[in-house]
């Protein structure tokens, strides 16, 4: 594993593809194919190409990952070949001669089946097979040959020579990501497949590799699950959306202080915490609603109600690795807050600033250990993971921008965990946090994430007519600071760039007769729950009827009423933009209207479905940013809401009525107005190159 320390003495370093970007090639289903090429990024400290390619030289492998399971029944099935060819062998030979082998010689035994797992043998029977979990096994390794080496140089993503996989970005260089390596390389290696690799392939539908090379005193740097061989990126394709996964290294730790907690606690505590019920309170204690409310009795158990955002990462893991097993899954599309805060909570704060966000200091190493599977510390009320048979794409959110933790007490944001007061106050000693830090954001928390994880922050990806957008969304706005206060926090995207780079994506990249998903953290739209003062004072002193609930607008209820699809427009009525993007929203807006067939995001934590009109005559205006800008922007779509994945059952209803915006509920946590909301994902089915299905479904139904 590399981290931060280690890179200031390497020489070069595989950037892309990597864990949150893979790189995916096309195999015919006949498996005819043997050979092919790709281009990787290196960064490195070498000043030319050919010492880069001298030092890299018979030192990067491709290793495919297998499944163990299928491995094993491989290799009983090849054992039990053998035993009857030997068996056959024996039947042709003389009577005498087995009857002499019979008499004089041992009965021939042979030699145990043992495949090499990290320099382990290991053997099993067939009654052992059966019960096995699944799991990935790293098969022989295949050694890759350098064809060309050449310089990258830094492009901006609205230039028209951006390559996704091969064009360094600015930032890495701007923030230091990668210390005293600065200068980007485009590798082309060419490789052959193994048998292995195909028989796995005859019974799946894709095949990830890690990118493994050597680097300076032996050590190595491994891209996990970086490249990827389908045979399933035409017509059909089955793709998980999750979000809002809030991972991070104290999630596992407080089943155990709390527990600790409740078996020492004294009754001066408890007798303590009635006073604070009853009594009078600070007003710091007050505001930051950490005072105790009267419980409600009987509690349910601690381990029945606490909600754990890394057990439902790993929960959803083992979910998604049966999806695999059963060809129904392709990819995972996770839209950012992958963690909680970037460095762990339990560094010392003297420590925080001099760690400067290594990565072996950081929430991101959680996350990444969660996916592999990495051993972890034994805990108490953590579950068993499994490493994930899947390749995933990756995008940040807000969260993942922030450098520290926060106090779980404020807010009530407990209760988004299943806990209640006196118990969120026993994590004070342990878990306590500065109001200040809390809340400030910086790049460099995504120091780890770009080296490690995923080093590109826009991107896409075509599979057949289907194209895949990931643009992201940025870190938490004061711009809109009602909306921060309020705890709906806005985002900083989209820029210039970002709108330019979709520009040409549909001008010189993308067919007319594509389908677009778009993939952010940040909501495009996001209403409030109660109409805009504006439409208060138009219901108060005018006969004009408005539903004040966005539920009462839902779009099958206001036809089932006979009303004119007119009265079903929530942006006539409603904010659309509480809590979303801050910069260029119109130009978004009009983008996902005019182009996409579905734009897919979370922060919300909430179910919500809304679907893009033309706004014909009448357009609706909202508030660039207030309070600071009371200017008016003009909204270039009708937006209505409803449950439209469930309503919507086949492809023609779809593409009638697209393009959608949905946001996802949150994977890690509930919301704040529904903590049950919890455990979410989104299934989206494409068969033949025509959108089926984007049905929400949770890990615990």
């Amino acid at each position: 594993m590399t981290s931060i320390n280690d890179l200031k003495s390497d020489e070069t370093v595989l950037i892309n593809p990597n864990l949150g970007h893979p790189l995916f090639l096309e195999v015919d289903r006949k498996l005819k194919q043997k050979n092919f090429q790709i281009n990787l990024l290196f960064v490195s400290n070498f000043k030319t190409s050919n010492e880069l390619e001298k030092f890299l030289r018979y030192k990067l492998v491709l290793v495919p990952l297998v499944e163990y399971k299928w491995k094993m029944t491989l290799l009983l099935q090849k054992q039990k070949k053998k035993k009857e060819l030997i068996k056959e062998k024996e039947v042709k030979k003389s009577f005498w001669r087995r009857l002499i082998n019979k008499l004089f010689r041992k009965k021939s035994k042979l030699k145990e089946v043992k495949i090499s797992e990290e320099e382990v043998s290991i053997t099993i029977s067939k009654d052992k097979l059966k019960h096995l979990k699944p799991r990935i096994l790293r098969g022989d390794p295949i050694s890759a040959v350098i064809l060309h080496t050449e310089p990258a140089y830094i492009t901006g993503i609205e230039n028209m020579s951006y390559d996704d996989y091969c064009s360094p970005q600015e930032y890495l260089i701007r923030h230091n990501i990668f210390e005293k390596l600065d200068r980007f390389y485009k590798v082309t290696i060419d490789f052959t497949l193994s048998d292995e690799v195909f028989e796995f392939l005859e019974v799946r539908n894709f095949v990830m590799f890690d990118i493994k090379h050597e680097r300076v005193k032996g050590k190595e740097r491994i891209n996990y699950h970086s490249l990827v061989l389908s045979k399933n990126l035409g017509k059909d394709l089955n793709c998980i959306h999750a979000t809002d996964l809030h991972l991070a290294e104290r999630n596992d730790r407080i089943y155990s202080i709390i527990k600790k907690w409740s078996q020492t606690i004294t009754k001066e505590t408890l007798k303590g915490n009635e006073q604070l019920q009853k009594g009078k309170v600070s007003f710091f204690k007050k505001i930051f609603n950490i005072v105790p409310k009267k419980e409600i009795s009987p509690i349910k158990p601690l381990k029945k109600r606490l909600i754990n955002p890394n057990n439902n990462f790993r929960k959803f893991i083992k979910l998604m690795n049966e999806k695999v097993l059963q060809n129904n899954l392709d990819f995972i599309v996770l839209t950012g807050d992958l963690i909680d805060f970037a460095i762990l909570s339990k560094v010392p704060k003297d420590l925080r600033k001099v760690i400067d966000f290594d990565y072996e200091q950081s929430n991101w190493r959680v996350f990444k250990e969660i996916i592999l599977n990495f051993p972890q510390k034994k805990r108490r009320g953590v579950i068993n993971g499994e490493e994930l048979m899947c390749p995933i794409f990756t995008l940040p959110g807000n969260h993942d921008y922030r450098p520290f933790h926060y106090d779980l007490r404020w807010g009530g944001l407990y209760k988004k965990i299943g806990l209640i007061a006196s118990e969120a106050i026993a994590l004070n000693d342990k878990l306590l946090a500065n109001p200040i830090s809390s809340i400030t954001k910086s790049f460099r928390a995504l120091k780890a994430y770009l080296m490690e994880i995923n080093s590109s922050l826009n991107y896409s990806i075509k599979f057949g007519k289907n194209n895949f957008i990931f643009l992201n969304s940025g870190s938490d706005s004061f711009k809109n600071l009602r909306d921060f206060m309020m705890g709906k926090p806005s985002v900083t995207g989209v820029s210039s760039k970002q709108i330019k780079y979709l520009e040409n994506l549909i001008n010189y990249k993308i067919r007319q007769d594509n389908n677009i998903f778009l993939f952010l953290h940040g909501p495009p739209i996001n209403p409030k729950r109660s109409i805009n003062i504006f439409k208060r004072f138009e219901k108060w002193f005018t006969s004009t009827e408005i539903g004040s609930q966005i539920d009462e607008l839902k779009e099958s209820l206001v036809k089932k009423l006979g009303e004119a699809l007119s009265k079903a427009r929530i942006d006539l009525k409603f904010d659309v933009k509480f809590g979303t993007i801050s910069s260029n929203w119109e130009k978004l807006i009009k983008f996902c209207k005019d182009y996409t067939l579905l734009t897919l995001c979370g922060h919300t934590h909430e179910l919500k479905e809304f679907r893009l009109g033309d706004p014909e005559e009448t357009k609706s205006t909202v508030f660039q940013a207030p309070p600071f800008s009371l200017k008016k922007i003009e909204n270039p779509a009708a937006i209505y809401y409803d449950l439209y994945s469930e309503i919507l059952s086949n492809p023609k209803d779809i593409e009638k009525n697209a393009p959608f915006v949905v946001q996802t509920p949150a994977l890690g946590m509930g919301g704040f107005h529904n903590p049950k909301l919890v455990g979410a994902f989104r299934e989206i089915k494409i068969h033949k190159e025509r959108l089926y299905s984007f049905k929400v479904d949770f890990i615990n139904r």
